[in-house]
């Protein structure tokens, strides 16, 4: 096994994409990233291909200051991967991926960094079977547009708070969206009165899957089912636009919206953590 440290973005992707596209549900997230303008980044990404004789069987990627991405290494190689990163001298903040995936990565990089690694998020991966919208929820659905922009980056700046504990800037919320709408995705409002009272935001289909999520609804308007409404809606957004899966993330710590998804027809397919690498030590380089 070797590893390949792109300084290349297109180099990468020639080889990350078809990696990510045999299993594109579970790699959602490498996916939409790649979409992204990542050589316009303003720290450049970690972009990883794991070979074994002279054929690519993995990818991680980074882009800072997020969690290295590992749904697309090899299960076998895993502790070799983070052996390598190491010793190439290579930080790392935090790991994502299933569950199996980034535990058996941070225990390996843990065993060569020093590092202590703490569990940051936990998540469910939902994928949509057969829709079945709220059949009692009051209001229509309407998109996001530069008249209530200032709505949509509050609420996303909501989220990040209330789920993660992070407060994004709001300059950053508002490059987050134009960066969405750039690659054809859209936010979706829930809207009674003429008032929004919910929001999902849903990527336009990679390999044919669409992922939903944030969805967000304020917390004086909860519990009206505005954020089934809404995510029905963006999941038929998502099939209108070519979807042959959509799928969504949950916090496996939140009864509540796992409950709502699947009471709309959406089934758990994985876990998927996070896992923060503490007080790191510098990795060590191996003497060549």
């Amino acid at each position: 096994m070797r590893l390949q440290i792109h300084s290349n973005v297109d180099d990468f992707c020639s080889v990350a994409r078809d990696l990510y596209r045999r299993d594109p549900i579970a790699a959602t997230v490498e996916l939409t990233v790649l979409r992204g303008k990542l050589d316009d980044l303003e720290s450049a990404p970690l972009l990883v291909t794991v070979w074994e004789d002279e054929k690519p069987i993995g990818a991680a990627i980074r882009t800072p200051p997020y969690a290295m991405l590992c749904a697309g290494l090899p299960r076998t190689q895993i502790a070799d991967v983070a052996a390598e990163l190491a010793d190439l001298g290579i930080q790392l903040p935090s790991v994502r991926g299933p569950r199996d995936t980034a535990t058996n990565f941070a225990a390996a990089w843990c065993a060569a960094t020093g590092t202590i690694s703490t569990v940051g998020f936990k998540e469910r991966l939902y994928r949509l079977k057969t829709l079945c919208p709220p059949a009692d929820a009051t209001g229509h659905v309407r998109p996001a547009d530069p008249n209530n922009f200032d709505v949509l980056i509050q609420w996303l700046t909501l989220f990040g708070a209330e789920v993660f504990g992070d407060t994004p800037e709001p300059t950053a919320a508002a490059r987050s969206v134009q960066a969405a709408n750039d690659v054809g995705d859209a936010f979706l409002f829930w809207v009674v009165h003429n008032d929004p009272v919910s929001v999902a935001a849903v990527r336009s289909p990679v390999a044919d899957v669409s992922r939903i999520g944030p969805v967000y609804t304020p917390t004086d308007r909860r519990g009206n089912g505005y954020g089934s409404a809404v995510t029905a809606a963006a999941a038929l957004w998502a099939r209108e636009h070519g979807a042959k899966d959509v799928v969504l993330f949950t916090d496996v710590a939140n009864p509540t919206s796992n409950a709502i998804y699947q009471r709309i027809g959406f089934e758990p397919v994985n876990d998927y953590a996070r896992i923060d690498f503490n007080n790191p030590a510098s990795p060590v380089r191996r003497q060549p």
